[in-house]
């Protein structure tokens, strides 16, 4: 389902021309995310410099021959034109790895019989020239990028702004209050306008598409991202997703931080990779406290959704192999992360070694026939281009060597060699966090602040966990 909003960006096409709808997003937490329409924004931030960048790509259906956007910033942006793909890219990398599964042969007809476990394009046309206008607005720049017009302005008014937007042909949806609030921040704004006739059109005249993604780079004395702005074009909610790049892993905060789902989730899926984990005495705790704090959320506000974490890592040697060689790298990210005594072994020596290890152990009345017969179904269980099989040594009760195998993440292959483009974009070092939010319109009175996550409180999260969403 389309929305008829997008995050940091108000559509004022006129409303008796068409609705004008939202942007589409690769959205789920899985692999779904490359076809569910929604809103999104890939976001950097680099504290020291205090420099932001966000990157959205709108997308928008209607009858009208213009259709324009506003983006507030806290300061003057540079625009980049992003590659039309940018998002399924991201979308393609963030799928969630598959949990591995524990080899577990059934040697004997009945006692075995167990379940597996679970470029860019930038013009200036007025070469930094600036325009005053007699309403107290000023063009700073104005340009092309991509297939969009655009003009970056301040205002000293509000009443003047939204007379100058109507003037300039931007017809504007919102009111004066909302101009106010960034006008009294002194941000800038970037309004543009998208010619629809380049666009397709559909079945009944109307015009549909989704533009180039643009990224907007500026200074900022904080990591925040307009959200206020939205309200007036959402009836009741509109979905986001967001992609963050930090040094430190970042998060929203208060009631709308994604730790509420996400620690739930992890302390009820009792698994984490290979490794099982009993709840302490704390972390019930923590569980019975967050449960409790949604449901008073929930109570407080009708219809609150809490935000999810989608995916989450410190990019590191592994994720920069992926950007090199993607067909080489994709499937595992790398080495499966079983420890540093794990080690991947071929299935031949893996079917050796528990061969051994079941003649060794088997009493004199074994069936060793259905033995054999379990060791050959392994050939079908374990195909060597669908996985990597790893030997991790005994301990803590095991009686020998466990054998764990870790599916591949697939996707088509043209879409993982384009994972190489992201090689610049996406920074080894750095924390990328992938959250999606339903926000409500009542919700949307302020803009969004991301703050950093607590140190010792960072969350990885790149493989399937059993309470993950579907």
């Amino acid at each position: 389902m389309v929305r008829r909003a997008w995050v940091a960006t108000a559509v004022v096409a006129a409303v008796a021309a068409g609705e004008v709808w939202g942007a589409c997003c690769y959205f789920s937490a899985q692999d779904r995310d490359v076809n569910q329409p929604g809103q999104k924004a890939f976001i950097t931030w680099e504290p020291k410099e205090k420099k932001e960048s966000f990157t959205v790509q709108p997308a928008f259906e209607g009858d009208a021959r213009d259709f324009g956007m506003v983006i507030p910033t806290p300061g003057q942006p540079k625009l980049d034109e992003m590659p039309r793909d940018f998002f399924k890219w991201l979308a393609v990398y963030t799928i969630l790895l598959p949990m591995p599964e524990r080899v577990r042969p059934e040697w004997e007809p009945v006692a075995y019989r167990m379940a597996r476990s679970p470029g860019a394009v930038f013009e200036k046309g007025t070469d930094g020239a600036v325009e005053e206008d007699s309403l107290g607005v000023t063009v700073l720049e104005k340009g092309v990028v991509g297939s969009l017009d655009y003009k970056i302005i301040t205002a000293t008014d509000a009443n003047g702004l939204f007379q100058w937007l109507k003037e300039n042909r931007y017809k504007y949806a919102g009111d004066e209050s909302t101009l106010d609030h960034y006008i009294r921040q002194k941000w800038f704004f970037t309004v543009m306008k998208i010619d629809a006739k380049q666009m397709k059109t559909g079945p009944d005249g109307s015009y549909q598409g989704e533009v180039t993604p643009t990224r907007f780079a500026f200074a900022s004395e904080k990591l925040i991202y307009p959200l206020k702005i939205t309200q007036i074009s959402v009836k009741k909610n509109t979905e986001a997703l967001f992609y963050v790049q930090s040094p430190e892993q970042m998060d929203l905060e208060g009631d709308w931080s994604w730790a509420w789902s996400y620690r739930v989730m992890w302390l009820n899926s009792g698994t984490v990779c290979i490794s099982q984990k009993q709840m302490t005495d704390e972390e019930r705790r923590e569980l019975e406290d967050r449960q409790r704090r949604i449901e008073e959320m929930r109570r407080e506000v009708p219809g609150f959704d809490t935000t999810k974490l989608d995916w989450a890592k410190r990019l590191g040697e592994k994720d920069a192999a992926l950007m090199e060689k993607p067909l080489a790298h994709y499937a595992q990210a790398g080495m499966p992360d079983a420890g540093k005594e794990a080690r991947v072994v071929g299935l031949a020596a893996m079917k050796e070694e528990l061969w051994a290890g079941y003649l060794n152990s088997a009493g004199s009345g074994s069936d060793t026939e259905f033995a054999r017969q379990a060791l050959a179904r392994l050939d079908t269980q374990y195909p060597p281009e669908k996985g990597s099989l790893v030997r991790v040594p005994g301990g803590a009760g095991e009686p020998g060597p466990a054998f764990w195998w870790f599916p591949n993440r697939e996707a088509p292959a043209a879409d993982v060699e384009a994972l190489a483009k992201l090689k610049g974009v996406l920074t080894p070092g750095a924390y990328l966090c992938k959250f999606r939010k339903t926000f409500l319109k009542e919700e949307m009175k302020r803009d969004l602040e991301l703050v950093p996550v607590a140190k010792g409180s960072e969350a990885e999260y790149y493989r399937v966990l059993p309470q993950s969403p579907p």
